[in-house]
């Protein structure tokens, strides 16, 4: 059996999910993502990855989104402030980035910036990177779309949220299937 995306030999990186950055993306993608990044957040906990999310200048920008920001702190995420758009030049970063799995699941904002610039960093570090596409967003949607197909060339590996959860459930018969069978209807 091939190695599942989410577990415990993995872990989710949550980048700059704020809540004054939220209104200026774009309106048919908003609620999806946040709906799909809370889900994997959950999942996260449930299978036993690590969960890291990051605050850019979260002086100016604000905090994590409220709904999200509380299950992140149910499920242990572990908080990076930071200034440079790739979160690995962030300073609190490379605690974490030595520690996590090489396989690690990005989501977040915005796609064509900080997402990026983070994935492309992390697969230079050879890690082994996830991203699920409607688990970003940008501003416009050309732009996450761009951004999407820019890493897939750099070699991450795209997919949606539905299939990391499924794929870290892996069957009907696993403790939270109806659980989270009842979140992506």
């Amino acid at each position: 059996m091939s190695e599942i995306y989410l577990s415990k030999k993995s872990s989710l990186l949550v980048i700059d999910v704020q809540d004054k950055l939220l209104p200026a993306m774009y309106e048919g993608g908003r609620e999806k993502m946040l709906h799909a990044t809370r889900s994997l957040v959950e999942l996260a906990g449930v299978v036993g990855a690590r969960t890291v999310y990051t605050e850019q200048y979260p002086k100016g920008l604000g905090p994590t989104e409220p709904g999200l920001l509380k299950v992140l702190e149910e499920n242990d995420g572990e908080r990076v402030e930071k200034m440079t758009f790739d979160a690995c030049g962030a300073p609190g970063f490379h605690q974490y980035l030595i520690e996590l799995p090489k396989k690690i699941v990005v989501c977040g904002m915005e796609a064509h910036i900080c997402v990026l610039m983070t994935v492309r960093e992390l697969l230079h570090r050879r890690h082994e990177v996830i991203v699920p596409y409607d688990a970003v967003i940008s501003r416009d949607e050309r732009n996450r779309d761009n951004a999407l197909r820019q890493m897939e060339a750099l070699g991450a590996t795209i997919l949606n949220y539905e299939s990391l959860i499924f794929d870290a459930l892996r069957t009907a018969e696993h403790p939270e299937f109806k659980r989270f069978s009842r979140m992506i209807r």
